[in-house]
């Protein structure tokens, strides 16, 4: 008795093969959302301090959080790495940084475009990879994503409010 082998398509092997893909990235993008200390280890090649991976997981997973810090621990350059990742693991993200002045908001920026994308090896050919625009300026400063996110400055005074 013979078996019958049934022939698949060229277009029916193409969607199995993306549907197989769109799983792994579904599989690995839900577990870089539960463990964003790893994701800026394995994808933006940054190895942190334990403290820190202790602060962007919280970061991640509380409605509100505060980092209460003393100088020179690194406030901005955490506060932009979880910015960035934020960015990347949840599309469409709207990030708006506000700060009493203009400068010290752009420093979240500066930190993303100057420290991030040049000085952490493949991490950063990642990073530029998924950043489309970014500029960082006195009077405009924005980065925007391949995936519908951005970041944006605004200054915290009346002027700033309801701004998009």
């Amino acid at each position: 008795m013979a078996v019958e082998k049934k022939v698949k398509s060229e277009k029916d092997l193409a969607n199995e093969k993306s549907e197989r893909i769109l799983q792994g990235v579904s599989l690995w993008c839900s577990f870089y959302r539960s463990n964003p200390q790893r994701f800026v280890k394995d994808y933006l090649n940054i190895t942190l301090k334990l403290f820190q991976k202790f602060l962007i997981f919280a970061m991640m997973h509380h409605n509100h959080f505060m980092f209460w810090a003393a100088r020179s621990i690194g406030k901005t350059w955490l506060t932009s790495l979880f910015c960035v990742v934020r960015c990347i693991l949840f599309p469409k993200t709207k990030i708006c940084v506000a700060s009493g002045t203009r400068t010290q908001a752009n420093e979240v920026l500066s930190k993303i475009v100057d420290d991030f994308m040049k000085n952490y090896g493949w991490g950063s050919d990642n990073l530029r990879r998924e950043i489309v625009y970014a500029s960082v300026g006195a009077n405009k400063a924005e980065i925007h994503f391949a995936n519908g996110s951005w970041i944006k400055v605004v200054t915290a005074s009346d002027s700033g409010r309801g701004k998009k």
